[in-house]
């Protein structure tokens, strides 16, 4: 399996706050952070809701805000790291959208600069690598599971991982508007999210960004860094089935999550909890739920299933990076979080999708699943540290 990699260091920017503490906080308590969004006109779409970062509500979409949660949330984890200013990593790898902007006279391509500048982190820590990774809403999961791959393989010893987003643009949104993909229930703002509900019609458009310090066990010890978490396991796959439709055979997230345990070399029955995608779209919550049932047969109804959708939203390329650093705070805790407004059955999602309220819990192995429009499929699996 080569080195054990290790999470050294953690950090988050989110609806929910600016600090990894205060999101696991919030998505612990079941919080919700959707609200009416006021930050362009909406016309007549049929989305009124979003979940901005904090602070954020109103500003102009011009420039890149997903380089300023990047940088946030790279320089938390690099912080948490107990990284050394001048200590260099080895790799910087960044999943993003790239906020739709072309490149120009005076506007660089968005997916390399935004690379760039997240791995310098205001000169915080330097990579002598770096790049940018698109996987629509897996790239937080495959920036990640990519960082661990390099570590066990000996091509590294320390990796900035994750991702940053801001599709709270107008562009975006009324092109996710064009798709129906969003939500547009006749409900409170806080309740527009409701991954594997009945009611469900849409996700709730988020941005942020989370990223991570990973570590070879040797590199690790060597400097005496604390063991947050393990990755222990990566699987990926490619549907090719639609653009933005779910496989109905849910065979492409079914393939990642058996790959995640056969790296790990594992067994269903050893895990403990799934971090579910749980978009609160009408197919992506039940081919998630039969992809479960496919990947871990008879174990599945045994195994708590959740979504930290229904408290932060969608925020895209970022949400499988926010939701690693979620995982490790979960591992430590020994809690596992809800899933926020799931009141109505329904019957094609039938797992234990702990409704409305954490759940204190022997937590060992974590699954952590990333889906993305396009066919994009990433899983990781994490261990306690």
């Amino acid at each position: 399996m080569g080195e054990q990699v290790w999470i050294t260091g953690i950090g988050a920017v989110t609806p929910a706050g600016w600090t990894a503490a205060e999101t696991w906080s919030a998505v612990a308590a079941g919080k919700r952070f959707g609200q009416a969004l006021r930050r362009f006109p909406l016309f007549d779409a049929a989305t009124k809701v979003g979940a901005p970062v904090p602070g954020r509500e109103l500003v102009a979409s011009e420039g890149s805000h997903a380089i300023e949660f990047g940088i946030a949330a790279a320089g938390e984890a690099l912080t948490s790291a107990g990284l050394a200013e001048d200590e260099a990593i080895d790799v910087a790898i960044v999943a993003t959208h790239g906020e739709r902007q072309l490149p120009g006279p005076g506007r660089p391509a968005q997916l390399g600069k935004v690379a760039d500048i997240v791995a310098a982190v205001q000169g915080r820590a330097n990579a002598a690598r770096r790049t940018a990774l698109y996987g629509a809403c897996a790239g937080g999961g495959l920036a990640v599971g990519s960082a661990a791959k390099l570590i066990r393989s000996g091509q590294a010893d320390i990796v900035l991982a994750g991702g940053t987003d801001n599709l709270l643009r107008e562009i975006d949104f009324f092109s996710f508007c064009s798709l129906y993909a969003m939500t547009s229930r006749d409900c409170p703002p806080e309740e527009a999210s409701a991954p594997f509900d009945a009611r469900r019609d849409g996700f709730l458009l988020a941005e942020g960004s989370g990223f991570v310090v990973l570590e070879s066990e040797r590199h690790a010890r060597a400097r005496g860094a604390e063991r947050l978490a393990t990755v222990d396991g990566f699987g990926f796959s490619q549907n090719a089935y639609h653009m933005v439709a779910s496989p109905p055979d849910a065979l492409g997230p079914q393939y990642a999550m058996q790959r995640a345990l056969d790296d790990a070399q594992l067994n269903p029955a050893d895990i403990d909890y799934i971090n579910a995608h749980g978009t609160s779209t009408r197919d992506n919550d039940w081919c998630e739920t039969l992809a479960i049932r496919q990947a871990f047969g008879a174990e599945a109804d045994g195994i708590p299933v959740s979504s930290v959708k229904g408290v932060l939203g969608h925020s895209m390329a970022s949400a499988g990076a926010i939701e690693t650093v979620l995982c490790v705070q979960a591992l430590r805790d020994q809690i596992a979080p809800p899933t926020a407004n799931i009141t109505v059955p329904d019957p094609k999602c039938d797992l234990d999708y702990i409704p409305n309220g954490a759940r204190e819990m022997k937590l060992d192995k974590i699954v952590n699943n990333s889906f993305g429009f396009g066919g994009h499929n990433a899983s990781l699996i994490l261990g306690k540290g």
